[in-house]
Order: structure tokens, then C-alpha cells, then sequence
């Protein structure tokens, strides 16, 4: 008999819900790839991104397994993620890493979550995600524990209800670097995210006018060793809801000052630069991805600016 989902094992059932769906996709230890960019049609993961491309794997780590990324200029990672959603390790380009049971806080699986930006284009991250490897020395059959629905996706619409207080910097991590209230938000709130060593998040909610700007310093992130960040749009649950939901670093247009301003609206703002469309009323998310900071710290502070300047209304 399926298993009623409360709060307390929130989390469990969220991150084995989102191992059968890899698993429907490719066996364990073997990797499915998205080889297009997720879309509003595409999507399985709350909150994607649209510059990536992912690849997908559940793994058997009962005796152990090694993940490998090719060297690239591009980011990409290999996320590694336990069934009670913290965060193993994070392989970056031309590293690998041997994972072991003894790694894990439960279960005999990970969850893989790898991220291939398409900034050098959709063949060259194709190419990366193929020569991705993982090498494992068991194939055991993933057999978590089984979860009622209904009531997991109830208590996630919920916990949607507190996404003002989510801070994603203590909701990614291991069981000593996370806080248990941002845990449980982070698993609905951004299920696969990174610890803030890694990157980090700023979101806020707000409702259109039809016609809103949202203007921000570029960010301090390590842009020598693949860092970059992206802006995305969201509808009132976290899912893509347009066609061109999110932008990234290397096209978005810079104002005379060096600031970055993103225009989200209807035809009022066509015609301006780093438009994400919104209709008037709408409630939505929009927010910025910061991958590889320099200092966790320094980024911090920066996001704490990101809360100080608002979307506001276009007045002219």
C-alpha cells in the first residue's frame, strides 16, 4: 500500500518520484539526454533552465561508481544527489569523481543531474553530453519506497504557498551545510539545485503590469573557470509558461552603465532589449542563476542587493 505523504517525508517521496521518472527514461546507470533545451512542453524538473541541456541517470552505488565530464570550455556538471536529496559531490569539466555507499545518507542510489550549457553551441554540448561516463560496479534495481500521489503533489502545492521564505542557499547541500525547513522547501521549491559553493539563487515573485523593468549590476561569478549566470521567468507554481522564458550572460544586452535592465511585459515593451513576456495580472517568478561564484560570501551580498531592486513599473 502506497505510503501517505506528510511533511516529515516529504523530501523521500519528492526525490523517488523524480528516480522513477529518470528510470522510465533509461535503466540504471545509464544516462538519458535531453538533446534540445527544456521548454514549457519538455519540462519534468520544477524550475529548469533553458540554456542547458540536461542528462539524467540513476545510479547503483552499493559497492560504488565513478562519473566522469570531458574538459570543456563550457559549463557543464555532474550533480550527484542521494534519495534524501542532498547533494554527494560535483564533477566540473575534466574531473571525475568515485562515489561509495558509505557516501550516501540513505539508500543505495544517486541521482545524477547533468547540466551542459549550449552557449558553444547545441552540436558542441551534444557532443559533451555523449562523452559523459559513468562506471559502476553494481546494477542493483532501484527500489525505494513507494508514495501516494495525491497527497505528495497536496503537500507540494503547500510548500508552494511559502516560497517567500525559502532561502536557497541553506535548501542544497549535505545534512551539515542545510537547514531542515529550507531542505523541505528547496525539494519543491527547486528540487536539483546547488549547494551555494557551487551556485546560488535569488527569486522573487511579483504581478505584471504588462509593462515592468527589472535592472541589476552584473554579478561577480568566476568566469575564467566556466561561471555564468542566466535570468529566468516563471508562472505562480515554478513552471516554464512561455515560449522564451529565460535569458543568459552572453546575450544579454548591457545598458551604458553596465548594468543589465530585463523588461518583462507585453507589446508595450517589444521593442526593448532583454524582453521576457508577461501579461498584465499575471503573477510570476522571475529571478537569476548564479553558477560558480568566487566567494560564497561576496554573492551573498550581491543577492542581497538583487531583494533591494525590484521590478517596477515602466513609467514613460
Amino acid at each position: 500500500m502506497a505510503e501517505i505523504v506528510t511533511r516529515e517525508n516529504f523530501v523521500e517521496a519528492e526525490t523517488a518520484h523524480y528516480f522513477r521518472e529518470q528510470l522510465a527514461k533509461a535503466p540504471v546507470n545509464q544516462y538519458f539526454h535531453n538533446r534540445e533545451p527544456v521548454n514549457v512542453d519538455t519540462q519534468i524538473i520544477i524550475r529548469s533552465n533553458v540554456d542547458l541541456i540536461y542528462s539524467y541517470a540513476v545510479v547503483d552505488v552499493t559497492e560504488e561508481a565513478t562519473f566522469t565530464v570531458a574538459p570543456s570550455q563550457e559549463y557543464q556538471i555532474a550533480q550527484i544527489i542521494d534519495e534524501n536529496h542532498y547533494v554527494v559531490g560535483v564533477v566540473y569539466p575534466g574531473e571525475m569523481l568515485t562515489v561509495r555507499n558509505a557516501d550516501l545518507s540513505a539508500g543505495n542510489h544517486v541521482y545524477v543531474a547533468g547540466r551542459t550549457a549550449t552557449a558553444g553551441g547545441l552540436r558542441t554540448a551534444q557532443q559533451l553530453q555523449d562523452a559523459r561516463r559513468i562506471t559502476a560496479t553494481t546494477s542493483n534495481p532501484y527500489r525505494g519506497r513507494d508514495f501516494d500521489g495525491e497527497t505528495r503533489k497536496s503537500v507540494g502545492a503547500e510548500l508552494e504557498t511559502h516560497a517567500a521564505e525559502a532561502d536557497f542557499a541553506k535548501a542544497f547541500g549535505t545534512p551539515d551545510t542545510t537547514d531542515p525547513y529550507q531542505h523541505l522547501l528547496g525539494a519543491r521549491l527547486g528540487w536539483g539545485g546547488l549547494p551555494p559553493g557551487h551556485a546560488q539563487y535569488f527569486q522573487a515573485m511579483t504581478t505584471s503590469t504588462g509593462a515592468d523593468v527589472w535592472t541589476f549590476d552584473v554579478p561577480p561569478l568566476d568566469y575564467g573557470h566556466n561561471g555564468y549566470f542566466s535570468v529566468i521567468k516563471y508562472d505562480d507554481m515554478g513552471w516554464l509558461d512561455v515560449e522564451r522564458p529565460g535569458l543568459s550572460d552572453r546575450e544579454l544586452v548591457r545598458n551604458e552603465d553596465g548594468t543589465i535592465s530585463i523588461w518583462f511585459g507585453d507589446d508595450r515593451v517589444s521593442d526593448r532589449p532583454n524582453v521576457i513576456r508577461a501579461t498584465e495580472g499575471q503573477k510570476f517568478y522571475y529571478g537569476v542563476r548564479l553558477y560558480r561564484p568566487l566567494d560564497v560570501e561576496q554573492t551573498r551580498r550581491y543577492i542581497d542587493g538583487l531583494r533591494s531592486a525590484p521590478i517596477t513599473p515602466v513609467t514613460d
